[in-house]
């Protein structure tokens, strides 16, 4: 993949990055905004082709920019009754502002665990839990036994309960 790839990686990924920023900032006008500011920090990275699954790249700078909005909108204060009512609307449904903080520290955590993980049981996970691929199929594609799919599928998922179980306390 080259940056002369980019156009046609935006208008691919593009609405799946804006649905997932929309359903994250409440407002579409700011998701589009953090979908284009993914892109922009796309085409900063001087070796594309060192990105293993763009998708899941793409989703990490999109979540990381979500997150750093809500921190910038935190620290200000709100200029009209239409941003204090996105104030009020926390990420992923939570009801309070405690379980919003807990919910995107558990992300960090699950993130930093699979950041933890060999390069093949990352890679095998994220095919399978992010990019819905079928055990089979990641095992094809990628050349290698199904229950080392499995097992690493299995390893995995531990790892990530174990490092959230951790910081639970």
């Amino acid at each position: 993949m080259a940056h002369a790839d980019l156009p046609q990686i935006f208008d691919r990924l593009a609405p799946d990055l804006q649905r997932f920023l929309a359903s994250r900032v409440t407002c579409e006008a700011t998701a589009a905004d953090l979908t284009q500011e993914t892109f922009l920090r796309l085409a900063q990275v001087p070796n594309l082709e060192a990105i293993d699954n763009l998708r899941t790249y793409l989703f990490k700078i999109a979540n990381n920019l979500a997150i750093d909005h809500h921190r910038a909108r935190a620290r200000t204060r709100c200029s009209s009754p239409e941003d204090e009512s996105a104030l009020i609307e926390y990420p992923d449904g939570a009801a309070t502002p405690e379980a919003a903080t807990l919910a995107k520290e558990e992300l960090a955590v699950a993130f930093q665990a699979l950041e933890e993980l060999s390069p093949l049981c990352r890679r095998i996970f994220v095919l399978n839990r992010f990019e819905g691929l079928p055990h089979r199929e990641i095992a094809d594609r990628l050349g290698i036994h199904l229950s080392t799919v499995e097992k690493n599928i299995a390893r995995a998922l531990n790892h990530c309960r174990r490092r959230l179980n951790e910081s639970a306390g």
